[in-house]
């Protein structure tokens, strides 16, 4: 067999198989319901936010958002005396959405 078509095959077989797993991640993304807070439940919105942010540094989150680090420790200590900006900037960093419904 010809090298180019075998190198071909194989990375027509890889390409699939990377596709399959994408599938695979937006079908399980799919059937796996959104949070949501109401705007008069602030402590399940504010723990999210600290559980989310477990497996990130503060050095990280501060390269990742442009966000000072002491700015960012009192935003995870007291959310709720924060710019309505910086948390939202923080907030999506950590892969939460957040938007109003009327």
């Amino acid at each position: 067999m010809n090298p180019k078509l075998f190198q071909l095959r194989k990375d027509l077989q890889h390409i699939s198989a990377n596709i399959e797993e994408m599938l695979s991640d937006i079908e399980e993304a799919s059937n796996s319901p959104v949070p949501s807070y109401s705007i008069y439940s602030k402590e399940l919105l504010i723990n999210d936010l600290r559980e989310r942010r477990k497996g990130v540094s503060y050095e990280d989150l501060e390269l990742q958002t442009d966000i000072s680090r002491s700015t960012l420790m009192r935003i995870m200590k007291d959310p709720a005396n924060t710019s309505l900006e910086n948390f939202l900037v923080v907030a999506n960093e950590l892969g939460m959405k957040i938007w109003i419904e009327k």
